[in-house]
């Protein structure tokens, strides 16, 4: 064979899977270098150099002529912090049509919100993540009637951006993820936007307010949304003043996971035995649920004894542990099967009832609290009996110094293997002895960081 016929193995850095890879590790300026290096390497790097941009840290964008978005425009594909009218005026090129993520900001700017929503009806055959924030509805309006007024946005509208029409029928919005944030809303607009979104996942409401300006009003049961992260007073009570508007859970049928930033009610709800029925009929797929500190502890444990129907899991903070919260928690012991406590705690009564959620929680696999410390001599005198136990994130006091720690997690391996239990002298031991019991235990963080079991041998 001749010498020049050889054929020559391929350079890493010219497989384009390697590129894309390095790509992700470079900042922009690393990334513009490799521009130069030649024309290969240019084709390879100009889509990750214009892939992402922020509007408020890439604040030369803004100034970008036309010429270089009818080239480059394509290649966004992530596009935050939308404020101002500059930043929308720029997104006007009609290049600019293939965004995956966007977050926009409007203050009550009719005109801007104009170009927002062109925007987004452009890129509506790739769009999968919007954040659109507008300006935060007063809780204490004086008004007798809800008005369209600027602060009123129709996402009807939203919902026609989203979709395009085909000879044939309307494609629906390609979203999974929308949050919206500081607006007011129509009870039907919303309605027809869960009604087109098929692909929806996520859905995040903060401080909106869904208000009912028709006699009649459409029921939609059967959105796609599985998860969603809004309070309860704006879900259940959307809008007070109409007493005959259905609450948004009726929307919600497939619903999964809540995430709960409120559990306030509305003077004007119903009774409580009518919204556990209302919400056991509405949501019978939710699980999974996640509250943010409140202030009033009482009724965070109330909710959750009296109204969720066998939760699997269940997050919450710290600051609200209670008597009443642990007793809450223990009251769905047959189908607990997570348990996730954050933030710290500095009382010591509310401490001692976490004791009894691995005694009680039979079913009990995942188990994190990750800022709380306990205390070894009274985990002995309230045994664990989570024998399916195989996640656990936790602290033990005086077994908080990372060699400590580290030199535990070998001897949990080492006695595995050796199918025996050390002497308790030591705290290390004593905590090593306690989780050698736990037989599925996989995952242990005690304080440092995240380790793998080894398994048992056989």
């Amino acid at each position: 064979m001749r010498i020049d016929t050889v054929i020559k193995p391929k350079n890493p850095l010219d497989i384009p899977e390697i590129h894309a890879l390095v790509a992700t590790y470079l900042a922009r300026r690393d990334l513009v270098i490799c521009l130069r290096v030649s024309r290969g390497w240019f084709n390879y790097f100009v889509g990750p150099v214009w892939h992402t941009i922020d509007m408020v840290k890439d604040k030369k964008f803004a100034a970008i002529g036309p010429q270089v978005l009818h080239t480059y425009g394509r290649c966004i594909r992530e596009v935050f912090n939308i404020l101002t009218f500059d930043h929308v005026k720029t997104l006007q090129h009609p290049k600019v049509d293939s965004v995956v993520t966007a977050s926009i900001t409007n203050l009550i700017k009719p005109l801007d919100r104009l170009l927002e929503l062109d925007f987004i009806r452009r890129c509506n055959a790739t769009l999968t993540e919007l954040d659109f924030r507008g300006q935060a509805p007063q809780s204490n309006s004086s008004r007798k009637v809800y008005e369209r007024d600027e602060n009123f946005f129709d996402i009807g509208i939203l919902s026609s951006c989203l979709t395009s029409p085909t000879s044939s029928s309307t494609v629906g919005t390609r979203l999974t993820s929308l949050t919206l944030t500081g607006m007011w809303l129509s009870h039907e607009g919303f309605t027809n936007l869960l009604r087109s979104s098929p692909t929806l996942r996520k859905l995040a409401l903060s401080k909106v307010s869904i208000v009912h300006y028709m006699d009649e009003f459409d029921i939609f049961r059967d959105s796609s949304v599985t998860s969603l992260h809004a309070s309860l007073e704006e879900i259940c009570m959307p809008d007070p003043r109409a007493f005959l508007v259905p609450s948004l859970l009726h929307q919600f049928s497939r619903l999964e996971e809540w995430h709960l930033t409120s559990v306030d009610r509305c003077k004007t709800w119903g009774n409580d035995p009518e919204f556990r029925r209302e919400l056991r009929e509405c949501c019978p797929r939710l699980k999974t649920l996640r509250f943010d500190q409140v202030g009033n502890t009482d009724k965070l444990s109330d909710l959750l004894l009296d109204s969720f129907i066998e939760p699997e899991s269940c997050t919450f903070s710290a600051k609200n542990l209670s008597n009443s919260m642990v007793l809450s928690l223990i009251s769905h012991l047959d189908t607990l099967t997570t348990i996730i406590i954050t933030d710290k705690c500095t009382d010591a009564a509310a401490i001692r009832w976490l004791y009894l959620i691995p005694k009680s929680c039979l079913r009990l696999k995942v188990l994190s609290m990750r800022d709380l410390i306990l205390d070894m001599e009274t985990v002995k005198e309230h045994e664990w009996r989570c024998e399916e136990l195989t996640e656990l994130h936790v602290r033990f006091k005086r077994l908080e110094d990372a060699q400590l720690i580290d030199g535990c997690i070998k001897d949990i391996c080492n006695r595995r293997q050796l199918r025996r239990r050390s002497p308790q002298d030591y705290m290390s031991s004593q905590v090593s002895n306690h989780l050698f019991g736990f037989i599925m235990l996989t995952t242990v963080s005690l304080g440092s960081k995240v380790y793998s079991l080894s398994p048992f041998r056989e």
